[in-house]
């Protein structure tokens, strides 16, 4: 299993942090056809641990996750005004750190498919949002991750059993 660490991935703001969360429940699995073939996970997901432990932007994330946690325990203020906005400036200059994570950008690049530049031609706020949407996909780092996974899939290939043993 492979876990993306995001900047919220220390604070607890999911629906289990409540305190009535929904009742636990499980949906019935999909009727499927198991393929009698096989697929190198392990080496994928070892060559996707390996990057991302290696990965700058990841480890900036995890970072600021942690320090976001810790602000947000940190319940105590100063009642001296001085002593207050210097923590405060503190606080501003420490999180400074962080602006390179609104300044990724990979490789990437995203184009619209066919049908949809043609919509482009009467619907001009589509465009922009098309435009708008392809920038944010090629700064993000999971989105590259992703990519990166499913290319080391591909590269894999696809093993057919051709023989079985007999006992």
């Amino acid at each position: 299993m492979l876990l993306f660490r995001d900047r919220y991935s220390f604070v607890d703001i999911g629906e289990r942090d409540q305190h009535n969360p929904l009742p636990w429940d499980k949906i019935d699995a999909v009727d499927y056809t198991f393929r009698n073939s096989y697929f190198d996970y392990d080496t994928t997901i070892s060559n996707s641990k390996a990057r991302m432990a290696n990965n700058e932007q990841l480890k900036l994330i995890e970072k600021n996750a942690r320090w976001i946690k810790t602000q947000m325990d940190d319940n105590t203020y100063s009642l001296n005004y001085t002593t207050y906005k210097a923590e405060q400036k503190a606080n501003e200059k420490e999180a400074e750190q962080y602006d390179a994570i609104g300044k990724y950008n990979t490789n990437l690049t995203f184009e619209s498919l066919p049908y949809e530049k043609q919509l482009f031609v009467k619907d001009t706020v589509l465009k922009e949002k098309r435009v708008r949407w392809h920038e944010s996909l090629s700064q993000d780092v999971y989105i590259e991750e992703a990519l990166n996974v499913l290319n080391d899939l591909k590269m894999t290939y696809e093993i057919k059993k051709v023989a079985t043993l007999k006992h």
